[in-house]
This record gives structure tokens, C-alpha cells and sequence, in this order.
């Protein structure tokens, strides 16, 4: 990622999580039905430094997965990330809090490393499909409202309709650009750029989460701030 470019617009930032899902049937992995288990769920829990992980085949958490977590990757030389990640029956789901681009890495690592080491049949074209959503922090000292100035007038009329609530102020504090509903068969998440909670304007906090790589999603944020609002 372009660090100084992405700067150029956004004053701060910081990664709220970046989350990287790869879909495809484990039973792929594992045609002849080798008895793996519990070998590999303790491989990956000492390869990736896991404090916790699951101990057996049926120790899930809530989203039905097998959850590893607070554990640790080598992105770049002596550089190591925190990653997480859940194993699905239909895919990996993991998470880093570096950028998508290291978890892509990471899930790679995975898969390749845990063919080499119990002699799985993984191929780069075995996942189906990839998914990723980037949440980040941000700083950027314009304001929504300069997207449009009718957008304050539509705020104050707001506030003049709501009884006994006259002197509460409303703000453009949001915008979300979401995929048309029905056109793809995947769930694909929304665009939200908005105040983050607890914040006042004066502070410039904003939340933002995309259906992006993180990289992407920054020259995206950019892009709104030098090119929408004044």
C-alpha cells in the first residue's frame, strides 16, 4: 500500500479489523479421508502461536467454527502480526488488524503449509471464491455536509418536525452505498462512511467499513474527501 498517497487526504487512520474470507469444501482438501484429527487443529495451533484453540472436532464457538485466536504471523522480515481465525465447513474466515492484503497472506500460508505438512490436495484455484471487508478509523477534517449544502437544510427541517425537541441539533453524519439488492447471490456488504460513535464533529472521528481490500478502501475515503466534500 501507498502509505504516503493514502495520507495525502486522511489525516490519521487506524485498522479496525480486516477480514478476509476464502470459500471452498474442506472435503477438497482431504479426498482419501485421511485421519488428520486432532494432529492438524495442534499443527496450526503451535505453527501460529494460538492461545487459545479448539481441542477437538466439535468444540465450535457461536458461528458454528472451530475458532483460533490471539495468535501470531510473520508478514515481512521481523515483522509479525496478531491473526484469529474460524474454520468453517465450507471455507476460512480470518481476521488480522494490519490490513486484508496480510490476511490473504496468512490464509495462503495456511493452506500451503498445511498441504506440505499432511500431504493435502490444495490448489490456489481450489477456493471458490474470495470475500474481504475492511473496517477502519479515520480522521479527515471536512465535513459530511459538504457533500451538499441541502443536506443541512434537510438536517434543520428534521429538527423543526421533531416535538419538544427543537434545540436538538441533527448533522449529515452518514453515507452508505450498498450493492443492488437481488443481483448477486452473494452477500456483499455495504459502503458506511459515518461519525464515529461517541464523537463530537469537532473531532473529525469517522467509522468506515467496505467491502474492500484495505488498501482499496483508503484511496476510496480519499477520493470522497478531495473530491466530494468541500
Amino acid at each position: 500500500m501507498d502509505t504516503v498517497r493514502a495520507m495525502q487526504a486522511i489525516v490519521s487512520w487506524k485498522v479496525v479489523s480486516a477480514k478476509s474470507t476464502w470459500l471452498f469444501d474442506l472435503n477438497e482438501l482431504n479426498p482419501r479421508g485421511k485421519a488428520i484429527f486432532p494432529e492438524l487443529l495442534e499443527w496450526l495451533e503451535e505453527e501460529y502461536h494460538f492461545e487459545k484453540a479448539p481441542k477437538s472436532t466439535t468444540d465450535l464457538d457461536d458461528t458454528k467454527a472451530q475458532l483460533f485466536s490471539q495468535g501470531s504471523f510473520q508478514v515481512r522480515e521481523e515483522i509479525f502480526v496478531g491473526v484469529e481465525l474460524r474454520v468453517y465447513t465450507d471455507g476460512l474466515i480470518a481476521t488480522t488488524w494490519s490490513s486484508t492484503r496480510d490476511t490473504d497472506a496468512f490464509l495462503s500460508d495456511v493452506l500451503t503449509s498445511a498441504a506440505v505438512e499432511f500431504n493435502l490436495a490444495y490448489e490456489p484455484d481450489t477456493v471458490r471464491r474470495k470475500m474481504c471487508l475492511s473496517e477502519l478509523h479515520v480522521k479527515c477534517l471536512k465535513e459530511l455536509s459538504g457533500m451538499n449544502p441541502k443536506l443541512l437544510d434537510f438536517a434543520e427541517k428534521i429538527k423543526t418536525l421533531l416535538p419538544g425537541h427543537a434545540q436538538v441539533p441533527f448533522e449529515p453524519a452518514g453515507l452508505m452505498i450498498a450493492p443492488v439488492q437481488g443481483v448477486s447471490p452473494f452477500t456483499i456488504a455495504a459502503f458506511r462512511f459515518e461519525r464515529k460513535n461517541g464523537t463530537a464533529p469537532d473531532e473529525h472521528k469517522y467509522y468506515s467499513v467496505a467491502p474492500l481490500h484495505t488498501d482499496d478502501h483508503l484511496d476510496l475515503l480519499n477520493f470522497i474527501e478531495k473530491d466530494l466534500m468541500i
